[in-house]
């Protein structure tokens, strides 16, 4: 399946980001387009890379999955964001940054935009933003507003990501910081189910088995995210606020009720307080936020589900 790649001018406003965004764009001509977003660490590659191995959410997207580029063309695109971690822009300014990457490839409408956690609330500010181009919406695991209790936890990941900056150790700090947030992307079940809890040795820096698995976790973050491009990005999700209200736009909403950072009553306060059609699913994954990466055919059903036409 042919991949196209667009790079196109940053909008106003957020210099401090660069001066170009990049997209893609894959599947069938002519065929109904389908934005999709996951959370920071995402990519422009949802569906494939351009060597044609898989993209980041290959359990939903893909050949023969539920977002099929045999049946869509799925767009992707690379968030905006300061690689010294001084400016955090806005969900609304990443609104903007898609409207561009659909211009880009002279696109005037999406049928479908799915955003999750991150994407998830790119996605309600494009459908307050621009809600002619876009036909349905699916978030998952996203709100309106961030939880104060997610919002915590977050700064404290930042301030330990900038304190090991000006020590010089911010590759380290960013893998602490990662390790302190998959605390809150899983749920204390999948956590029980798979580690021992406490610590064997006299040292108080013993490495417990749930913290071993945390430090391979931050390891790899650093593969794939900079410590600048972090606290930019992160200070985004809290900057995240839309109106519910002005939404109009048919939605399906999809969450956990697992999930510590955006609870279960958020995901129904945002549904009682859409103006547009609603269909909301709540699974009892133990998967907690992370649901959206490991359980694709909940997902795809619940689509499914909501699907009126595309």
């Amino acid at each position: 399946m042919p991949l196209s790649e667009a790079a196109f001018a940053l909008p106003m406003g957020l210099e401090g980001c660069g001066r170009e965004g990049q997209a893609t764009l894959c599947g069938a001509d002519g065929a109904p387009v389908v934005v999709m977003m996951g959370g920071i660490s995402g990519d422009r590659f949802p569906c494939l890379r351009g060597d044609g191995s898989p993209g980041w959410w290959n359990g939903l997207a893909g050949p023969g999955k539920a977002i099929d580029p045999a049946r869509y063309r799925v767009l992707g695109f690379h968030f905006a964001a300061d690689e010294e971690g001084r400016f955090a822009p806005s969900t609304a300014d990443q609104a903007r940054v898609l409207a561009a990457a659909l211009d880009a490839f002279g696109i005037a409408r999406a049928a479908l935009v799915i955003g999750a956690s991150y994407g998830g609330m790119i996605s309600l500010a494009f459908a307050e933003q621009f809600p002619e181009r876009v036909g349905r919406l699916a978030v998952i695991s996203a709100d309106a507003s961030p939880h104060p209790y997610s919002t915590a936890g977050r700064e404290l990941q930042r301030r330990v990501v900038r304190l090991g900056i000006e020590q010089g150790q911010g590759d380290e700090a960013l893998a602490i910081a990662r390790g302190m947030a998959m605390t809150s992307y899983r749920s204390r079940e999948e956590f029980a189910e798979r580690f021992a809890g406490g610590i064997e040795g006299e040292d108080p820096l013993t490495c417990s088995a749930p913290g071993a698995y945390l430090r391979a976790r931050g390891e790899a973050y650093r593969q794939i995210m900079s410590p600048g491009r972090f606290l930019s990005l992160s200070a985004s999700i809290d900057r995240h606020r839309c109106d519910p209200a002005a939404i109009a736009t048919s939605a399906t909403l999809i969450g956990a009720t697992t999930d510590l950072l955006v609870p279960p009553e958020q995901m129904r306060d945002l549904a009682a307080g859409l103006a547009g059609p609603v269909a909301l699913h709540l699974s009892t994954s133990p998967w907690g936020h992370d649901m959206f990466l490991k359980e694709p055919e909940m997902l795809a059903q619940a689509l499914a589900m909501g699907r009126s036409s595309d």
